[in-house]
């Protein structure tokens, strides 16, 4: 995919769910700052990953001044959930 091809807007984070279906137990995401929206973005990117298959476990916020920018982005962990309706 180029830098300029839109991205589809599917449900699930696509990255999580190959995570989740390699059966990584644990799956960590660095989580830019969109400065257009209030909360940054984070909520849309922990409902995506959580609909991919994981729960989320901690989150830390950091900040980093890069020339003069101020660039906030969360380190978000997940857990995966097993899938319970699959082994039924």
């Amino acid at each position: 995919m180029g830098l300029l091809t839109r991205r589809s807007t599917s449900a699930a984070d696509k990255v999580a769910e190959k995570a989740y279906k390699r059966g990584d137990q644990v799956y960590v995401r660095v989580v830019h700052a969109i400065p257009s929206r209030p909360d940054g973005g984070l909520a849309q990117a922990i409902t995506r990953i959580e609909a991919a298959g994981g729960t989320l476990e901690h989150q830390q916020e950091s900040v980093k001044t890069d020339h003069g920018f101020r660039q906030v982005y969360w380190t978000l962990t997940f857990r995966a959930v097993p899938d319970l309706s699959a082994s039924s």
